[in-house]
């Protein structure tokens, strides 16, 4: 028997594919394309989809967000060199990124304690405002 003949090509399991279609998904690719590559129906490919991610992860919430978060480290990992040679809108994409990486992370949900603004500070505000107003006020010619 030759290697083209179907029935003897090494299977794949369905691990290995629940695990590529995942690393596609993540990579960026859509679920038409992971369709399409892996040959199979766009339903097929959903339904593998949410059994990996069933398998992997417990909360919906928290899937989506380590989905994101794998999504986010591969674009940053992808900008490095561009980084290390200065260029400023690598810069710039690369602390959005970090930023959104932070946020899923939860490092941006900081309580903030209140400020205390009691009628001192408000007096003092007023007087601030009023000397503001009065320096703006146009000289009077004199008469």
């Amino acid at each position: 028997m030759s290697d083209t003949n179907p029935s003897t090509r090494p299977k794949r399991s369905k691990a290995t594919l629940a695990q590529r279609v995942l690393a596609s998904l993540v990579a960026g690719a859509g679920l038409d394309e992971i369709s399409a590559t892996e040959q199979l129906t766009r339903r097929r490919t959903e339904n593998i989809l949410r059994q990996e991610l069933r398998n992997r992860w417990v909360a919906p919430a928290e899937e989506f967000a380590r989905l994101q978060i794998a999504r986010l480290e591969r674009m940053i990992a992808k900008l490095v060199d561009r980084l290390q040679e200065g260029d400023l809108e690598a810069i710039d994409r690369a602390i959005k990124i970090v930023d959104r990486l932070d946020r899923y992370h939860g490092f941006t949900t900081g309580k903030r304690f209140p400020e205390r603004y009691g009628e001192e500070e408000r007096a003092r505000l007023l007087k601030k405002i009023n000397e503001v107003a009065q320096r703006l006020q146009p000289e009077k010619p004199a008469e």
